[in-house]
């Protein structure tokens, strides 16, 4: 009788086992749908910009307008959302996707049939706003389902931004060659009341648990989720086994544990997440970043067309190149950071943030030697500057996160902050592309580039530096931490107004 109650007890967990690892493969896989439908419905933006300048009369600093308009409202929507702590769990991420989706499909058709500026940017505000709901979300629920390996994870589960916008640069363009600029927006409707549908029906909050009573027969023999293994290398900005030593969950039993989901003990706030150690370093460091990245991925095809002189359908075609990159760095990034340096996803980024400064130098070096030189230094740029993106604004969020007191309600919050405090970077870097582009030139621009990603790659180091001390004496130095970083912060802004008054001055005696 006791060997069929083990036997029953075995199979028992053998089939939740398999429900897990199968509810699991489900929800990635539509959550990784769902945020390249996300990210495919604002490509368009980029690519029309060209039609929308020629065909309907927008002016340069109009096109810019409606970028800082985008970007004003999605980092302030998605800041809101994080304060108040609508993605710490209670909300239904199902109804808050599907929600989000169906009304992205309105905007779209919306947006479509705008001729002026000013009606473009309402529909702008409308758009921002419902595209804020998608990356907090989307990041929350991965990092409650996976534990395990989270780097390479996160890194294969990025590539949904790069695929997005591939897709929608390549749809897009394809229709507003073939068609006309409108239809790169219509195209977005059914794409967004289908996935919406798809939401609604199969995502789910948190892994299935199993019953007490089940447990308590199992024993020993509770079914395996993604458990964690500690690993003493796991140095810099942790790594998952890293974060379960910090939060005392090692050892710990029963199905939540098991399956990764570690609620945490206090309620999630935006004054606490905020001090969690290496939280406003990383803040600032992704300020440069996605400055960075918000200036290739809007600008690309408008640069090609104008800056190199390609025409319009080879522009917005290699404006791919940036974004097709950034589906191989992103899980090589992932891998890299989990088997070459054991977890250090800080230092990792910086590394490749150094190599993009100089790829970004090699794009002004060959920008007169033709297509296939322009695209393949675009494409290693895309490797080095998504995937640190990638590894910041969502494995890093999730692992502070699950190694707060707060546990894994905290992604959601911080994934938020981290990417509405990237987008400052985004609205600056609008007006600051358009205006710098149009007195200066392109290759001023370039340089600018150069130096957002080595001032990230900077504070990066320094963050890795900081980790490994506090690891080795348990000091924490947050005071000198915000004194360095405001010190790289200025030398960067001084930085940007020495070089424009010095290319000023240059075009003035030219004259």
């Amino acid at each position: 009788m006791k060997s069929q109650l083990l036997g029953g007890a075995r199979r028992s967990a053998a089939a939740y086992d398999e429900e897990l690892r199968s509810m699991r493969r489900r929800t990635l896989v539509v959550l990784y749908m769902t945020y390249a439908c996300f990210y495919l419905s604002r490509k368009a933006d980029s690519v029309v910009k060209i039609a929308l300048h020629e065909e309907e009369g927008f002016s340069v600093e109009d096109l810019a307008m409606l970028d800082t308009v985008y970007l004003s409202v999605y980092t302030g929507s998605t800041m809101a959302l994080a304060a108040s702590g609508l993605l710490s769990g209670w909300l239904d991420s199902s109804k808050f996707l599907c929600t989000a989706l169906m009304c992205l499909a309105i905007t779209s058709w919306l947006k479509s049939r705008a001729r002026t500026p000013t009606e473009f940017a309402a529909y702008q505000v409308l758009h921002a706003f419902f595209q804020s709901a998608g990356w907090p979300t989307c990041i929350k629920l991965v990092g409650i389902w996976v534990t395990e390996n989270r780097g390479f994870v996160m890194g294969i589960w990025t590539t949904c931004q790069s695929l997005g916008g591939i897709l929608g640069a390549l749809w897009a363009t394809w229709f507003m060659s073939h068609y006309s600029w409108s239809y790169s927006y219509l195209y977005h409707v059914p794409l967004m009341v289908a996935m919406g549908i798809v939401c609604y029906f199969t995502i789910r909050d948190d892994p299935p648990n199993r019953d007490d009573e089940d447990d308590d027969e199992d024993g020993d023999d509770l079914p395996e989720g993604p458990t964690l293994v500690m690993n003493d290398n796991n140095r810099g900005c942790p790594g998952d086994m890293e974060m379960a030593k910090r939060r005392g969950r090692l050892g710990s039993t029963g199905s939540r544990s098991r399956a990764g989901s570690f609620p945490g003990t206090e309620e999630v706030t935006l004054y606490k997440v905020l001090h969690i150690p290496g939280v406003v370093w990383i803040l600032i460091s992704y300020f440069f970043l996605k400055f960075l990245r918000y200036a290739l991925l809007m600008w690309l095809p408008y640069y090609y067309e104008e800056g190199l002189h390609f025409d319009q359908s080879l522009a917005g075609y290699m404006s791919s190149c940036f974004e097709l990159g950034g589906m191989i760095g992103t899980p090589f990034i992932g891998w890299f950071s989990d088997q070459v340096l054991q977890g250090r996803r800080d230092l990792t980024a910086a590394w490749f943030l150094s190599g993009a400064s100089i790829m970004l130098m090699a794009c002004v070096l060959v920008s007169a030697a033709g297509v296939t030189l322009n695209a393949v230094c675009m494409f290693l740029v895309g490797i080095l500057v998504i995937g640190p993106d990638s590894i910041i604004s969502g494995t890093i969020a999730q692992d502070l996160g699950v190694a707060s007191s707060m546990g894994n309600k905290a992604i959601g919050t911080l994934a938020g902050l981290i990417n509405s405090v990237g987008s400052c970077g985004a609205i600056f870097q609008s007006y600051a592309t358009a205006y710098i582009s149009r007195v200066y030139g392109w290759s001023v621009l370039f340089t600018i580039f150069v130096a957002c990603s080595m001032w990230s790659a900077c504070i990066l180091f320094a963050v890795a530096h900081r980790n490994r001390g506090e690891a080795l004496s348990g000091i924490t130095s947050q005071k000198t931490s915000m004194r360095i970083v405001t010190v790289c912060a200025s030398i960067f802004v001084l930085y940007m107004l020495a070089l424009s008054g010095s290319q000023g001055a240059a075009s003035a005696a030219s004259k």
